[in-house]
């Protein structure tokens, strides 16, 4: 039997994150009595793809983050994945808009991994080529050197880069009148409902403006107003961060571009460039709370509620519909309204005032991704999906 997982690296993600998902579901495998076998794009590449290629039959299935392979042609102009004839999973950790290029083109083995269930249902509808999609989110990230809460030096830490959207509405203007009109008119849609998704804020002006778009030329106009996704994650990122730092409790920004943000320089405030994923998760560990803000997920959890539940670290995350279907509010995680900063402000305050709150909720969240939120679990999943594509080849 075929027990050799190749997980590729075609491109590098934000803070090199992709490596090391690739390192966690290598030692989930290894664990699982398979072989993985990393295989990194970054040099060599026609060389190391030609030989995959001559050896192919070695593998079980193949993963890729956000993959490049789907666009990448051998020298004869042949797209690779017409000759690889291995199941190709692409997991993509983002929405589907922005990889419009990897998707527009079907192949005989092509499926995507999808971290929110919106996501996987916009593949179904706008690419019904690909050959099918899966929900997987990605999964919790215990770090190297665990703390207990005692141990934990940070009080309250985020997580993220800032792009200002001053420069982003700068960008907008570039575009073409219609075309700005249009991105306008989606920031609002959004503002005004948190809960909006990009396409069904798409369709909404489509409809006011009279207009209709065939499936394939929706997904590329989606593509294009990626810039509404992009403004609204960092203006709903900064308004969280103001929120917190107006609770007046020792607060650790970790990330690129905050210094351009007025209100962040208060005494208990410190703030740093960017790190490494994997130092990053061990921040996490060090820290009694997290705030998240999630990047445009209305059907998924983002990874780091998940890894901070597993590193004993209390969350605070927006409320959402899904949300509320997987976590409860006060016993695993603390919701918040990004449409009510005060209240993100009088919670975060509160349980300052009571650690031992927060460590009541961090030990139940640890419990519970514990149980089923790790990589073993979404590798198990993930090794389920492969077996019963192969059966059904």
């Amino acid at each position: 039997m075929q027990n050799t997982v190749l997980l590729f690296e075609s491109r590098d993600l934000c803070y090199e994150s992709n490596r090391y998902f690739v390192e966690c579901i290598a030692e989930a495998l290894e664990q699982r009595g398979y072989i993985a076998e990393i295989c990194d794009l970054s040099v060599q590449m026609e060389e190391k793809l030609e030989r995959i290629l001559d050896c192919q039959k070695k593998y079980l299935l193949a993963v890729d983050f956000n993959s490049l392979l789907p666009r990448l042609e051998l020298e004869d102009g042949t797209p690779y994945l017409e000759l690889f004839s291995v199941p190709f999973f692409n997991y993509l950790v983002d929405h589907p808009l922005y990889h419009h290029a990897g998707l527009k083109k079907g192949f005989p083995l092509y499926f995507v991994l999808c971290i929110d269930t919106l996501h996987r249902a916009y593949i179904e509808r706008y690419y019904p080529h690909i050959k099918k999609a899966y929900d997987l989110p990605l999964g919790a990230m215990r770090a190297k050197l665990e703390r207990n809460f005692s141990q934990k030096r940070m009080e309250l830490l985020f997580l993220g880069t800032y792009e200002p959207e001053e420069k982003l509405y700068q960008e907008l203007w570039d575009y073409p009148k219609e075309a700005r009109r249009e991105l306008t008119a989606l920031i609002e849609m959004m503002k005004a409902e948190s809960e909006l998704t990009q396409e069904k804020a798409l369709k909404r002006y489509l409809t006011e403006q009279g207009q209709t778009l065939e499936r394939e030329e929706f997904a590329k106009r989606l593509n294009q107003d990626y810039l509404a996704d992009k403004y609204l994650r960092n203006v709903r990122r900064k308004e969280a961060v103001l929120a917190a730092a107006k609770a007046n409790v020792p607060f650790t920004i970790i990330g690129h571009g905050w210094d351009a943000v007025r209100g962040l320089d208060k005494q208990q405030i410190q703030w740093r460039q960017g790190v490494g994923f994997a130092a990053s998760i061990q921040m996490m560990a060090n820290a009694r709370m997290l705030l998240n803000s999630t990047p445009g997920f209305h059907g998924g959890l983002h990874d780091r509620v998940y890894s901070a539940m597993i590193n004993h670290t209390l969350c605070f995350t927006e409320r959402s519909r899904f949300a509320q279907t997987k976590l409860t509010d006060g016993e695993e995680v603390i919701f918040y309204d990004d449409k009510n900063p005060d209240a993100l402000t009088e919670k975060i305050v509160f349980l300052h005032q009571h650690p031992s709150h927060i460590k009541e909720i961090a030990e139940k969240a640890f419990a519970k991704a514990a149980f089923q939120e790790t990589w073993d679990a979404r590798v198990k999943t993930l090794l389920d999906i492969a077996l019963n594509t192969i059966k059904e080849a």
